[in-house]
This record gives structure tokens, sequence and C-alpha cells, in this order.
């Protein structure tokens, strides 16, 4: 992307360059209902006013653009918010799995599925019996 900015903005600068040099008469600036008057050289009376127009381009195409940015603004926090949300839940869904482990859990004896250190009768073996 830098690369197309050099492209565009090295030969915009060339071309006002050169009409800079070739323009370096004097013209006189007024405004009608003003006594004021600005002798000043072509050029630059040009090229004020594209700035002055680059300026009021950018000026409206940005407020133009002032809803779109209230809606992603608007919605980067509600996305925030979800995620905060979703953060807490996960937390409260991890404490409540804990505290039912912690409930089921027998308070003597073996564990539910263990042999508790007895050994195995050998009718509950799941090897077959050979006669």
């Amino acid at each position: 992307m830098r690369h197309i900015s050099w492209i565009v903005t090295l030969p915009v600068a060339l071309v006002a360059i050169l009409f800079a040099i070739s323009n370096r008469g004097i013209v006189t600036l007024s405004l009608w209902p003003l006594p004021f008057t600005l002798d000043t050289p072509v050029y630059l009376a040009a090229l004020v006013a594209l700035l002055l127009g680059f300026l009021a381009g950018g000026f409206i195409v940005w407020n133009s653009q002032r809803r779109h940015r209230r809606r992603a603004r608007r919605e980067s926090n509600r996305v925030l918010y979800l995620e905060r949300e979703l953060k807490e839940a996960q937390a409260r869904a991890a404490a409540a799995e804990k505290r039912l482990a912690e409930s089921t859990r027998p308070l003597s004896g073996p564990l539910p599925g263990s042999s508790g250190g007895l050994p195995v009768p050998a009718a509950e073996t799941s090897a077959p019996t050979v006669h």
C-alpha cells in the first residue's frame, strides 16, 4: 500500500512543482463586498484553492462516515460486553461443576468405580473361564 501511495504522490508533486515554476505571474485577488485585495503569484492562489478544496472534501467524507464509525464503536463495545459476560458465565459454570462434584463425592469409603484396594473376586472378572 505504501508503494501505491508513492506512485500517486510523486507525479502529483511533480505536476505541482512544474505548475509553480511555470506560473509565477502576479494576480490580484479580491472578494466583492470586502475592500481588501491580495496580490499573490498565480501558482500560490491555485495551490491554496486546491488545498482548501481537498480539505473541504475530506471533511465532507469524514462527516458522512460518522454513522458508520458510531455503529462500529457501538458493536465493538457490545462485543467486549458479551466477551466479559461469557467469561463470567464460564467461571460460574466451572464453579457449579466443582460444587456438584464435591457434593456427590462420598464422605468415606472407596470412590465409585474403584476397587478401593480390595481384591476383585474371580467371578467378577471379565475373562472367560475354561472348564
